[in-house]
């Protein structure tokens, strides 16, 4: 079995991560090909190579390596060294359990679909969500979204959201979007600050081609992030283009832990408080 390591340095060092959570991974004589910091250059050979990504951090550091993952076809396993931890299915001190899972197959993997972007010269693709934001606090965007040529909707507001299903519990849960099962296949969009009572969240199947233009603004200019990243800094008169991709993510869930669960224990959905 041979696993490549991700990690993020700035909540766990190189030495710790070998010496207090590696160390067992070593003993039952998996090989590690590498020990990365999420964002960092990669060998091709390294990653062909490997069977799974084992990525130790938050959500942010899964996000991270989700392109490179989704390129390669690698399964992701997420360990939680982080906050919330809401697409890991392991946490750090569970090492052990994570690898008798591995040596019984006994993970389960989820299958999440993805965005592409296409901006200017540029084609990225997210796990999350594509956003158009501001760049400063001030004044308003004048944005126009299309769906398949057809005008879905033309308002002032603060920016636009683009997510997957996966993304449904990210940004565009905090402005006010619905929770969405990752199963489903499709993409949603949720405006920022309308300023419109008649523009409300929608929701469309993912080969739908989606154009966002940003026609024009009081002040200042944009920035279109994918994923929390800054993809491209947006003028008036420019645009993006979102589909759903025809690749995907492996994402481990624990057999016996699914969807519902973690969205009970780490956001508290559904649960009854007295």
């Amino acid at each position: 079995m041979k696993i490549l390591v991700f990690y993020n340095p700035f909540k766990i060092s190189l030495k710790d991560l070998e010496e207090k959570i590696l160390k067992p991974v070593k003993d039952e004589k998996i090989e590690i090909l590498g020990c990365l910091t999420a964002g960092s250059s990669i060998e091709n050979i390294q990653v062909q190579s490997a069977d799974y990504f084992i990525v130790f951090g938050g959500d942010g550091t899964v996000l991270k390596i989700a392109q490179i993952a989704a390129y390669f076809s690698k399964p992701i396993i997420a360990v939680n060294i982080g906050n919330l931890g809401f697409l890991s299915a392991y946490s750090s001190n569970e090492m052990e359990e994570l690898l008798q899972d591995i040596k019984t197959e006994n993970i389960y993997f989820s299958i999440r679909n993805i965005l592409e972007c296409h901006v200017g010269t540029k084609d990225i693709v997210v796990l999350n969500d594509v956003v158009l934001l501001k760049s400063q606090p001030l004044g308003t965007m004048d944005i126009e979204v299309k769906i398949q040529e057809h005008v879905l909707f033309s308002f002032l507001g603060d920016g636009i959201i683009l997510s997957t299903s996966t993304g449904s519990t990210a940004y565009a849960l905090s402005a006010g979007g619905p929770i969405i099962d990752p199963n489903l296949n499709i993409i949603e969009i949720v405006p920022l600050a309308p300023h419109a009572l008649n523009i409300r969240p929608f929701i469309t199947f993912s080969d739908q081609k989606i154009e966002i233009l940003l026609k024009n603004m009081s002040q200042g200019f944009a920035y279109l992030t994918g994923d929390g990243d800054i993809i491209h800094r947006m003028e008036p008169g420019m645009s993006a283009v979102i589909s759903g991709s025809k690749d995907n993510i492996k994402l481990a869930q624990r057999n016996g832990n699914n969807y519902y669960n973690a969205l009970n224990k780490k956001l508290g959905f559904g649960r009854r408080f007295e």
